[in-house]
C-alpha cells in the first residue's frame, strides 16, 4: 500500500524487477556455507557427523590393540547359522555353527556365545508366565470360555506393530525380553562378574537375521547396568557378517569347528527352532506340557505348528500330574485342561487373527507372531536370494539342527538350571523379572528403526 503524503498525495515507489535466477543462486550459496560449518559469513554450528554403521563400529573396536580395547563378545542368533553359507555361494546349512565360531575368533572376538542360551531362558520365563496366566484365568473364570490370549514378544517388528497400531493388545503381550536381550542382560551382569570385568568394559555384539534388532537393543530401559551402557552394544546382520568374512578371505566351510564359550554359551534344539515360524510355540509347548503333566512327551515334534502356512492352529490336551498346581482344574473325570494355540506367519496374518479375536470368532490361549514371512529365517538382514524355495530350505535346515541336538528341551539345558540356581533364583522371580522382562510403550518409541 503506498504511503500517505502531506497534501493528499500518495508517494508511489517503483520496485526494480526481481532477478529470480540471482535469488536462487544466493540461496544456494547460503546453503553451501551453512553445510560447511561456521565461517565469517555464517556462525551456524555444523551438523553432527553421522555415526558409522554398527558393523563398522565393531570392526573399529576389534582393530584396537588388545590392551586398549574392550572385551569383545559375539552372540549368534538361531537363523544366522543356516543362512551365513549363502553369502559365500553355498547352500543353507553348508557352514556349521562351529565353523562360524572359529571365524568370529579369527576376526578377534574374545568370547563367542550362542543366542540359543537366551532362547532357552525365554522359554523358561515365557512358559512360566503362560502357566501363571492360565492358572489365574482358571481360578477367576473356571467355566468361562474367553481367550486370554498371551502373545509372544520376541519379534521387534510385531512388538512395534502392537505399540503403534494396536496398543490395546499391550497387556496381552508376554513381558519377556527377546533372546538377544536376555542374553545381553546375563552377559553384562552375570558373565561380567564371573569374568572379573566391568560391564562398561565389555562390547557385546549380536549377529542377527533382523534389521530391527539394533532398534530393540537401543531401548534405554534395556540397560540393566547403569554405567555399563547398553546390554547389546552393536548388532550386525547375517549379510553384513558374511560380507566381512568374504572380504577378509575367511572361507568358513574350510575351517575347523570350535565350541562356544561357557557358562552361558550353549542352548537346546528347542532354542534352535526360534529361528522359524512356529518354532517359539513348539519350544514352549515342549516345556509347558512336561511341566504341567509331569511326564515326558511321547513325541517331541509338534507337526501342527510346523511349515510355512499363514495361520496354524492346534489344540493341546494336558492332564495335570499328581503334584501339578493345575490338578484342581482337571475336572471331575480327570480329563485335564485344554490349551488352544495359534501361529501367525507374517504381520498380515497377525492382523487377520486380531480381527477374528475382536469379533469373537476365535478363542486362543497362546499365540506366536513373527513379522517376517517364515520367521527369522526370512528376516531383512538375511542374504538376498532368487531361489523361490529358499525359506523351505532354511526351515528344513533348522529342523535338522533340532533333530541332531543332544538336548531338545529348554528346561533340560543344565547351563540354564545352573544359572537359575547360582544367579537368577526361580523363573519369573524377582531377579529374573528385573533382568529378563520388559514393558511396552503405547504409540511406540519415536525414531526407532
Amino acid at each position: 500500500m503506498p504511503e500517505w503524503q502531506p497534501g493528499g498525495r500518495y508517494a508511489v515507489s517503483v520496485r526494480p524487477p526481481v532477478n529470480r535466477r540471482a535469488v536462487v543462486a544466493a540461496e544456494r550459496r547460503r546453503l553451501v556455507v551453512r553445510a560447511a560449518g561456521p565461517t565469517a559469513e555464517c556462525d551456524c554450528p555444523p551438523a553432527p557427523a553421522p555415526k558409522a554403521p554398527h558393523w563398522q563400529q565393531t570392526l573399529d573396536e576389534l582393530a584396537k590393540p588388545k590392551e586398549q580395547r574392550k572385551v569383545m563378545i559375539a552372540q549368534i542368533a538361531p537363523a544366522v547359522r543356516v543362512a551365513i553359507a549363502e553369502t559365500m555361494g553355498l547352500n543353507p546349512g553348508d557352514v556349521t555353527v562351529g565353523q562360524m565360531v572359529t571365524g568370529l575368533r579369527m576376526l578377534g572376538f574374545d568370547y563367542v556365545f550362542d543366542t540359543l542360551f537366551g532362547a532357552d531362558l525365554t522359554i523358561m520365563e515365557e512358559g512360566t508366565e503362560l502357566r501363571h496366566r492360565l492358572q489365574d484365568h482358571l481360578e477367576q473364570h473356571p467355566n468361562k470360555e474367553e481367550p486370554l490370549p498371551m502373545f509372544t514378544s520376541c519379534c521387534p517388528g510385531w512388538v512395534a506393530m502392537v505399540e503403534k497400531s494396536n496398543p490395546e493388545l499391550i497387556p496381552y503381550l508376554s513381558s519377556c525380553k527377546s533372546p538377544q536381550m536376555m542374553l545381553g542382560a546375563v552377559i553384562k551382569n552375570y558373565f561380567a562378574a564371573e569374568a572379573g570385568a566391568k560391564p562398561e568394559d565389555i562390547c557385546n555384539v549380536s549377529v542377527m537375521p533382523c534389521v530391527r534388532k539394533q532398534g530393540e537393543a537401543d531401548r534405554e530401559w534395556f540397560n540393566t547396568t547403569g554405567a555399563g551402557g547398553a546390554n547389546v552394544d552393536h548388532v550386525m546382520t547375517t549379510a553384513e557378517l558374511g560380507k566381512i568374512f568374504v572380504e577378509r578371505g575367511i572361507k568358513l566351510n574350510d575351517l575347523q569347528e570350535s565350541p562356544f564359550d561357557n557358562p552361558v554359551g550353549e542352548g537346546s534344539g528347542g532354542g534352535v527352532l526360534f529361528g522359524t515360524t512356529g518354532g517359539v510355540m513348539e519350544a514352549a509347548l515342549r516345556t509347558v506340557y512336561e511341566v504341567v503333566t509331569q511326564k515326558p512327551l511321547d513325541r517331541i515334534v509338534f507337526e501342527d505348528v510346523r511349515g510355512l502356512e499363514g495361520i496354524k492352529e492346534s489344540t493341546l490336551h494336558l492332564t495335570p500330574g499328581p503334584t501339578s498346581p493345575f490338578k484342581a482344574f482337571a475336572g471331575a473325570d480327570g480329563t485335564g485342561i485344554t490349551l488352544n494355540i495359534a501361529v501367525a506367519n507374517g504381520l498380515g496374518n497377525a492382523k487377520k487373527l486380531i480381527k477374528q479375536l475382536a469379533a469373537g470368532e476365535s478363542k486362543y490361549d497362546f499365540i506366536e507372531v513373527m513379522a517376517c514371512p517364515g520367521g527369522c529365517i526370512g528376516g531383512g538382514g538375511q542374504p538376498r536370494s532368487a531361489d523361490k524355495q529358499i525359506l523351505q530350505k532354511r526351515q528344513a535346515a533348522m529342523y535338522d539342527l533340532d533333530e541332531r541336538a543332544v538336548i531338545r528341551r529348554s528346561h533340560e539345558n543344565p547351563l540354564i538350571g545352573a544359572l537359575y540356581e547360582k544367579f537368577l533364583g526361580e523363573p519369573n522371580g524377582h531377579k529374573a523379572h528385573e533382568l529378563l522382562h520388559t514393558h511396552y510403550v503405547a504409540g511406540g518409541v519415536p525414531d526407532e528403526k
